[in-house]
């Protein structure tokens, strides 16, 4: 008989999943008590012969804040025709296509061995994936040549029709625009001054919803349409060309560069899927969402210095990236922040 390891190991094989714990908290005190916070690693393009493809719609639990789709792991009356939703109890009808279902003829979904399933929906045409690449100059020109070659590379391998755009900062900030025929320009912005969406949309003349406009394609456009300009402006990247006096660290606009990236996004592509990928190799020290101070002798907080509340950028900070995300996550975009250094890079404070 197969021990509990093997079952789980079987399904993490089947399914590309794992979980940090096996088991869920039955309520809200047990939640609160974990020392580890419930997650899962999860491998979405992992590959299955046996999966068959269902060409229709998914069945999804009625009760407006759950939304759970119809699973092996529901509860089902075959003759009454209801499901009992595993997440929230919710007692939903089957549609009436399900209307023949019995315990010997089975929907796809239900069969134990399809715990993961794909469905392939008509819905009209996708929006395209969206990258906007955001990338800290910073830093030594080794690091630089060795991130600019890592950039070309990732754009080999995103398809031909997403639409990707650049962002580079430092002192300042700078919004690339793409397809500029025989000189490279770009949108100019203090790294020192806070900027709401709506600033954003006026500095950068967006039209609000305008998936195809000109404006927007300024800065968002087909890999397809602006390969050799975006290759190009990768490769002209350059370290931060302001001066750092001895004792002095480089003044980064961590803050401003990824307000400015969500502030372009949610104005031209609200609601739609899109990442915004940061590359920093050090701490924001200057304008919102700073972390440390520009002297070197300011130590950047340790987590003692967090616990004792001796962080005096801690909360400031904390609140301007919690708005941040917030803004993000409301529009359907995710921040990735890809962080390489040998001292910290306030990460931490970024709570994204």
């Amino acid at each position: 008989m197969a021990t509990f390891q093997d079952f789980i190991f079987e399904n993490e094989e089947r399914d590309g999943i794992r979980f940090s714990w096996n088991v869920w908290p039955s309520n809200r005190l047990e939640a609160t008590r974990m020392v580890v916070p419930l997650g899962c690693t999860y491998t979405p393009l992992k590959e299955r012969l046996d999966l068959p493809e269902l060409c229709y719609e998914p069945v999804l639990c009625s009760r407006a804040s759950c939304k759970a789709v119809l699973n092996p792991l529901c509860q089902v009356d075959y003759r009454a025709k209801l499901w009992v939703c595993n997440f929230c109890l919710q007692r939903n009808p089957f549609p009436p296509h399900y209307q023949g279902i019995t315990e010997q003829h089975q929907p796809a979904e239900l069969i134990p061995n399809f715990s993961t399933i794909e469905y392939t929906v008509n819905r009209g045409a996708p929006t395209p994936l969206i990258y906007l690449f955001v990338v800290d100059t910073c830093v030594e020109e080794e690091d630089l040549q060795a991130l600019k070659e890592t950039l070309q590379m990732s754009l080999s391998l995103i398809p031909q029709n997403a639409l990707v755009g650049l962002i580079s900062f430092g002192k300042m900030v700078l919004v690339h625009e793409l397809g500029a025929e025989g000189i490279s320009k770009a949108f100019v912005f203090r790294g020192n001054k806070e900027l709401n969406g709506k600033q954003i949309q006026e500095f950068l003349n967006l039209t609000p919803g305008a998936h195809a406009s000109n404006t927007s394609n300024k800065f968002l456009q087909p890999l397809s349409k602006c390969d050799m300009s975006i290759s190009d402006l990768i490769e002209e990247l350059q370290p931060d060309p302001w001066p750092v006096a001895t004792g002095k660290r480089p003044l980064r606009s961590v803050g401003v560069a990824l307000s400015i990236a969500v502030g372009l996004l949610e104005s031209v592509y609200p609601n739609c899927g899109a990442r915004v990928m940061l590359f920093v190799g050090g701490p924001g020290t200057q304008g919102p969402g700073m972390i440390v101070g520009e002297d070197l002798k300011e130590a950047i907080r340790s987590h003692h210095d967090i616990d004792k509340n001796d962080a005096p950028y801690l909360k400031k900070a904390s609140r301007f990236y919690e708005g941040l995300s917030q803004r993000a996550a409301k529009n359907g975009h995710t921040i990735d922040i890809f962080s390489a250094a040998l001292h910290q890079t306030g990460s931490m404070r970024c709570d994204i």
